[in-house]
């Protein structure tokens, strides 16, 4: 009874008519401090005070009680939803609570432009509409809101009018967001594979919210001046990361070097440090190979750490000259890895440097 009633209420607000007073604000809320919330959040208010209409509307809502709920996520098969709350709820959570800022855009719209987007965002809301297969890069909380824009209110983006949002790539733009020295940048780095390279058109771009506010307010008659609705305080730029992958890599190579270039490094170390590379390359080769997440596809990374190593280390580390063909032609790919991965993201090489130098030992340079 209570999903019909549901339905009856969302039927009834869908053709309900927004009156001359009613205004479609963007809200562009800035980065926090956890991952989930480090590319900021875009929210679509539609506020009509003489028919008591007050809906912030957001993508990007997940439910953590999801059946196989991390599988899903692994997989890229986690069903995404749109969600509405009212501004004031929104705020104290984003402003008050998280402490992130709020920036509001007026779109100058006609009525027919408010009501279109206004019938378009209730149409997702019903229950057959409501799922959809998100996308980092491509359909989420910024994509969508942007299509919902220009799908009805078309013309009003001239996106030849942007060229500060040309010329980086997906990952590029990604970067922008993330603490350099970071396991989970290096991380999301060797994730993607080729398709997070392409070069980001202006509108492609906007799949960060910072970016559609900002098309937004370059577009000529689109959108009033931006007000903040919330100035978050800024945070102190944090220092180096003694304990980032950086310095804990580049230690780790060197003590490797040392212990290669004296023979002091033992079969059995071979088979830990090939076994763990090993397994993240079977894992990087999953993600490209065998989920939903196309822009996992086609990684570099998986010439770099090659996934057949393990679990052959325990042949060729033990008698490398039985094995010299292959592992001169591993050594061969990994470089070309190496290269390759360097120019996408060039701390990758830091994961890749530890077996190229055993690869090159056994293989060329072990009698």
């Amino acid at each position: 009874m209570k999903k019909i009633l549901l339905f009856l209420l969302i039927s009834l607000t869908v053709k309900a008519q927004l009156s001359s007073k009613a205004e479609v604000v963007l809200v562009t809320v800035a980065p926090g401090k956890e991952l989930h919330s480090a590319f900021g959040h875009t929210i679509l208010w539609v506020n009509d005070p003489m028919n008591g209409i007050d809906r912030a509307y957001s993508y990007g809502t997940f439910d953590f009680k999801t059946e196989n709920f991390y599988l899903k996520f692994l997989m890229g098969t986690l069903p995404y939803t749109i969600s509405v709350h009212s501004m004031q709820d929104e705020f104290n959570y984003n402003a008050q609570y998280e402490k992130r800022g709020m920036i509001a855009q007026k779109l100058q719209l006609d009525s027919l432009q408010k009501n279109a987007i206004f019938q378009a965002l209730e149409t997702n809301l019903l229950p057959e509409n409501r799922e959809y297969a998100y996308k980092f890069f491509y359909d989420n909380c910024s994509t969508r809101i942007r299509d919902v824009i220009e799908r009805n209110a078309p013309g009003k983006y001239h996106w030849i009018q942007n060229p500060s949002l040309e010329g980086k790539s997906y990952r590029d733009w990604m970067n922008k967001y993330l603490a350099r020295n970071s396991w989970v940048t290096l991380g999301m780095n060797l994730a993607l594979g080729i398709p997070s390279n392409v070069s980001a058109t202006a509108s492609q771009a906007c799949y960060l919210p910072d970016n559609l506010a900002s098309a937004t307010n370059l577009a000529k008659g689109l959108s009033a001046n931006p007000v903040t609705l919330f100035d978050a305080e800024v945070s102190e730029e944090a220092g180096f990361d003694f304990t980032g992958p950086y310095v804990i890599l580049s230690v780790l190579i060197v003590l490797l070097g040392l212990a290669t270039y004296k023979k002091r490094f033992s079969y059995a170390a071979d088979v830990a440090l090939f076994s763990i590379i090993g397994l993240l390359a079977w894992f990087i080769f999953f993600l490209g190979t065998a989920t939903n997440h196309e822009v996992m596809a086609w990684n570099p990374a998986s010439l770099m750490l090659f996934p057949l190593n393990f679990p052959l280390v325990f042949w060729f580390a033990k008698n490398p000259l039985k094995w010299k063909k292959y592992l001169q032609v591993i050594s061969v790919l990994c470089l070309i890895g190496l290269i390759w991965s360097s120019i996408q993201f060039a701390p990758m090489v830091l994961v890749g440097l530890p077996i190229f130098i055993r690869l090159c030992y056994l293989s060329f340079i072990k009698k």
